[in-house]
């Protein structure tokens, strides 16, 4: 079925850009963030730029849920149309649109009716499925095997995660003190140019930035006064703790957010070496410590089975080794809500075999007294824990430390785990990403 946009003078302008950002990511896995991005979408006034980003993500994240509700006709629709019809019932949904105007345009585009009228009830429609499972991944527009995976590891806390993953992230940044005094001077700096900012519930030196205002515009973020990064994300890095002039191996840095805030911690003192398997990231990494002022910052692409000889050096001389490792990114779910419709089963296997070999490669290079940082961004258990559990099995060598020892029982205790041994932080706890880490040590 060919699908025909022809929108009328008065329909909202980010309308067609959202069932763009749809129709891409469903026929060729696009990035929604980056179509997101384009230059043409960048020059939308901030509020109709706002309310893409909130569709589109939006009808990413319930595209199950509303296409149950729309009916099996969506199915017989091409891309474009089952597009047009998520985003248009997302919008709706949020309060975008009228009922009425969205069935108008969609049935004006396809001359195609849908069952528009079963997104008023959509809710107590699905309470009346028998099926546990399914009722739960419909009424949170998820995968079967995830809603499974939720409700066999968190039981009743299942449905408080699901929610959090539903919500609108929070803008957290952290002031970097290579160019400015602190949170409250970075703050002051952003009022000044229009932005409110509140200061972050855990990390030291992270705000929270109120409304849609444009960041990258800003001064601040020229001078390197500041890096967008998840309180989460900081706190990974502040349980790092690197000795003053230390060494840091930081062995999967991405684009470097916790390498540009270790070398904030080390007050440029010591040396950061980033390494990653992705060149494009490393660039980024590179660009964004010169803009931070982060001189002992260096970075390195490396081969993803082992790592070079210089780099295996550094290692065996590194205080701390950093291993943020490639996970299932359950925590992060609020700012990736494609990744519940990308991740499959099997991956958790293979993900779970690349974390011990990197825990591995770690160990075999740590020196003795050295610490090694593991941490990720999901909840799952078996991801987190139980990797931890096994490496102290295979390597008797290592000792845990306590994040408690590490922070202090007061800074730790609402962020660790009830024993205070682990960093363990949930979207609907903590209203940062989840993240968990553990420290341990090679025993002298």
């Amino acid at each position: 079925m060919t699908f025909d946009f022809d929108p009328p003078d008065d329909a909202p302008v980010w309308l067609l850009p959202a069932i763009f950002v749809l129709d891409q990511w469903m026929g060729r896995n696009a990035s929604p963030r980056e179509s997101i991005a384009s230059p043409a979408n960048r020059r939308l006034p901030s509020e109709d730029r706002a309310l893409l980003m909130k569709i589109a993500y939006g009808a990413i994240r319930e595209e199950r849920r509303l296409s149950w509700a729309l009916g099996e006709t969506i199915q017989d629709l091409d891309r474009n149309g089952r597009a047009a019809a998520i985003v248009l019932a997302e919008a709706f949904m949020q309060g975008a649109l009228e009922l009425d105007d969205a069935r108008h345009l969609f049935v004006r585009w396809s001359q195609v009716e849908l069952q528009w009228n079963s997104l008023l009830d959509v809710e107590e429609a699905i309470l009346e499925i028998e099926d546990e499972v399914q009722q739960f991944a419909l009424s949170h527009s998820l995968p079967d095997w995830v809603a499974q995976l939720l409700l066999d590891e968190f039981g009743e806390d299942s449905e408080l995660i699901a929610r959090s993953w539903a919500e609108t992230p929070p803008r957290a940044i952290r002031a970097n003190r290579l160019r400015i005094a602190d949170r409250s001077a970075l703050a002051l700096r952003l009022a000044e140019a229009g932005i409110s900012t509140v200061r972050g519930r855990h990390a030291p030196d992270s705000l929270l930035v109120s409304g849609d205002a444009s960041l990258f515009d800003t001064a601040a973020y020229r001078d390197g006064a500041f890096e967008q990064q998840d309180e989460g994300s900081q706190l990974v890095a502040l349980v790092a703790a690197p000795p003053p002039r230390g060494r840091v191996l930081d062995a999967c840095a991405g684009a470097g957010g916790k390498s540009l805030a270790l070398a904030a911690l080390l007050n440029n003192a010591g040396r950061v070496l980033a390494i990653d398997v992705h060149k494009g990231r490393i660039d980024d990494v590179k660009q964004r410590a010169g803009r931070a002022g982060a001189f002992n910052v260096t970075a390195e692409v490396v081969p993803e089975d082992h790592w070079p000889e210089a780099i295996a050096t550094f290692a065996a001389s590194a205080d701390r080794i950093l291993l943020d490792v490639p996970c299932s990114g359950l925590g992060s779910w609020r700012r990736r809500p494609e990744a519940r419709w990308t991740l499959a089963p099997h991956d958790l296997d293979k993900l779970e075999q690349t974390q011990r070999e990197l825990i591995d490669r770690a160990v075999l290079a740590l020196k003795p007294g050295a610490r090694l940082i593991y941490a990720t961004c999901t909840l799952l258990r078996r991801e987190n824990e139980t990797q931890v559990e096994a490496a102290l099995a295979r390597h008797p060598q290592l000792e845990l430390v306590r994040i408690a020892e590490i922070l202090g029982k007061e800074t730790a205790t609402p962020i660790a785990d009830a024993t205070g041994t682990f960093l363990s932080l949930r979207p609907d706890r903590h209203g940062t990403d989840g993240f968990f880490a553990a420290v341990m040590r090679k025993k002298k």
